[in-house]
C-alpha cells in the first residue's frame, strides 16, 4: 500500500490544487459507492446461500428422507400384521395407520415447499398416485387376511409390495436426490461467490483507504498541514467499516460452512440410514410372510444391511469403537453408519461419538437377531421366528430396531441443533448491513467534503 500511495503522491504534485481537490473528492465519492455496491451485493449473496440451505433446499432433502421412513415403515408394519391371524396385532396395526398419516401429512409438506419445479413436483406427483394405489392393494390384501385366504393374501401383498419398492420408495430417493443435487450446486457456487464478493469488497475499500491517505499525505506536503480531522475520521471509519465486513462475510461463510459440511452432510447420511432400517425391517418380516420369494427378501435384508454398515478385515464393533475413540483410521469399514462414525475423527460435536456408536451398536444387535430368526426358520420353527421377529421385548427384533432409531434420532438431533444454530449465526453476521452500509459510506463521504471544502474555499 505504500507504494501506491507514494506513485499516488507523485502523480498528485503535478495537477493545480483546486483541480486536485473537486477531482479527490469526486474520486472519494465514486470510491465509496463502489464499496457501497460491493458490500450490498456480497451480503445479500452471502444471505441468500444460507437461504437456499436452511430454507430451500434443506427441508425438502429431510421431508423426502420422512417420506421414505413412512412408506417402508407402513409395509413393515402391514408385514407384520399379515404374520399372525387377523386381530391378534393391534400394535401392527396401529403402526401402519401412523404411518399413513405421516406420509400423507409429508406429502402435503413436499408439495408446499417445491422450489425447483418438476424435479421436485413430478415425484411428489408420482408418490400420492402411487400411494392411493398401494393402499387399494393393501386393503385388499386385509379383506383376505379376514376371511383366511391365504393365497389371495399373498398376491395382494405381493402387488403392494411392488408398487412400494418400484415405485413410493424410488420417487422419494429422487426428490432427494433432486433437492441435494441442487443444494450441492448452489453451495459450491455460492461459496465461489462469496469469496469473489469478499475480493470485490477488499479492493473496493483499499482503493477508498488509498485515496484517503492520499489526500491526507498531499495536504501534509503540498499545505503544509499535518492532519486533516475530517480526512483522518473518513479513513478511520473506512478501516473499521472494511474490518468489520471481512470479518462477518468470513464469520457468516465459516458458519455456513459449518452448517452444510459438517451437520447437514451427517444429517442426510443418518436419515438415509434411518430410512434403509425401516426398508429392511420390512424385508425381513416379507421373508417370513411369503416362503415363495424368501431368498429374494432375504438378498435384499442383506444388501441394506451392507449399505448401513458392512465389516471386512475382521474387524468387529470392539475394535471399530476402540479405534474410533483413540480418532484412528478405520479401514475395511463402509456403509452410512461407518460415513457418520470414521469419516470425522476428532471433530464430533458433543455427545455425537457417543450417540454415533450406539447406532452401530445397536444395529449390530438388530443384524444378530435377525440371524436368528433365519436360524429358527430354516430349523422349522416358524412360529418362534415370527415371535422374535414381532417381539418387542429386549432381546426380540422390534424391540432392536426401536432401540437403533432412538440412538440415529439422537445423533440427528445433535446434528441439527447444530445446524440451525450455525444457519442463525450466519445470517445474524450479515443483518444490517443495509443499514449501516450507506451509513458507513454517507459518513465517509460527509466527513471528505467537510475535509476538503475550506481548503477549496481558500481557491475559490
Amino acid at each position: 500500500m505504500s507504494k501506491i500511495i507514494a506513485v499516488s503522491s507523485q502523480a498528485i504534485r503535478k495537477l493545480n490544487t483546486p483541480q486536485l481537490l473537486k477531482s479527490g473528492l469526486y474520486l472519494t465519492w465514486s470510491a465509496s459507492i463502489l464499496l457501497l455496491i460491493t458490500t450490498i451485493s456480497g451480503v445479500q449473496g452471502q444471505r441468500q446461500a444460507i437461504k437456499t440451505l436452511g430454507k430451500d433446499s434443506t427441508p425438502s432433502i429431510v421431508t423426502a428422507q420422512q417420506l421414505k421412513d413412512a412408506f417402508a415403515g407402513m409395509d413393515a408394519n402391514v408385514a407384520n400384521e399379515l404374520l399372525v391371524p387377523a386381530g391378534q396385532n393391534q400394535d401392527a396395526v396401529k403402526g401402519y395407520e401412523e404411518g399413513y398419516q405421516k406420509a400423507t401429512e409429508r406429502l402435503v409438506a413436499a408439495a408446499e415447499n417445491i422450489t425447483y419445479g418438476d424435479k421436485e413436483r413430478k415425484p411428489i406427483e408420482t408418490m400420492q398416485l402411487g400411494l392411493g394405489n398401494y393402499i387399494a392393494k393393501i386393503q385388499q390384501a386385509r379383506d383376505f387376511h379376514q376371511r383366511g385366504d391365504t393365497n389371495s393374501v399373498l398376491v395382494a401383498y405381493r402387488a403392494a409390495a411392488e408398487i412400494m419398492d418400484k415405485t413410493l420408495l424410488p420417487a422419494a430417493d429422487e426428490l432427494d436426490e433432486a433437492n441435494f443435487a441442487e443444494l450441492k450446486r448452489s453451495y459450491s457456487e455460492e461459496k465461489f461467490a462469496s469469496g469473489r464478493s469478499l475480493f470485490l469488497i477488499m479492493i473496493s475499500g483499499v482503493i477508498l483507504i488509498v485515496v484517503l491517505v492520499g489526500f491526507q499525505v498531499f495536504l501534509s506536503q503540498r499545505m503544509r498541514r499535518t492532519l486533516n480531522p475530517y480526512l483522518l475520521a473518513a479513513t478511520a471509519i473506512a478501516f473499521i467499516f472494511l474490518g468489520y465486513t471481512t470479518r462477518a462475510i468470513l464469520s457468516s461463510a465459516d458458519h455456513l460452512t459449518l452448517a452444510k459440511e459438517r451437520a447437514f452432510d451427517s444429517m442426510h447420511t443418518l436419515r438415509q440410514a434411518r430410512a434403509l432400517s425401516y426398508s429392511a425391517n420390512a424385508d425381513e418380516s416379507r421373508y417370513l410372510l411369503d416362503p415363495t420369494f424368501a431368498s429374494k427378501h432375504e438378498l435384499a435384508f442383506m444388501e441394506k444391511a451392507s449399505r448401513l454398515a458392512k465389516l471386512t478385515d475382521g474387524l468387529t464393533l470392539k475394535t471399530i469403537v476402540a479405534a474410533v475413540k483413540q480418532n484412528k483410521d478405520v479401514k475395511g469399514f463402509t456403509g452410512f453408519l461407518a460415513d457418520e462414525l470414521v469419516n470425522i475423527p476428532g471433530d464430533f460435536f458433543p455427545g455425537e461419538q457417543e450417540a454415533a456408536l450406539a447406532s452401530f451398536s445397536t444395529w449390530e444387535n438388530y443384524i444378530a437377531i435377525d440371524q436368528q430368526i433365519r436360524q429358527l426358520n430354516q430349523s422349522g420353527k416358524l412360529q418362534e421366528a415370527i415371535a422374535l421377529c414381532l417381539g418387542d421385548k429386549p432381546g426380540q427384533s422390534n424391540w432392536a430396531i426401536d432401540q437403533f432409531k432412538e440412538a440415529n434420532q439422537k445423533t440427528f438431533d445433535i446434528n441439527q441443533a447444530v445446524f440451525d444454530k450455525a444457519i442463525k449465526q450466519g445470517d445474524d453476521d450479515v443483518t444490517g448491513f443495509e443499514i449501516t452500509t450507506p451509513i458507513a459510506v454517507s459518513a465517509i463521504a460527509l466527513l471528505t467534503l467537510f475535509g476538503l471544502l475550506p481548503r477549496l474555499k481558500e481557491y475559490s
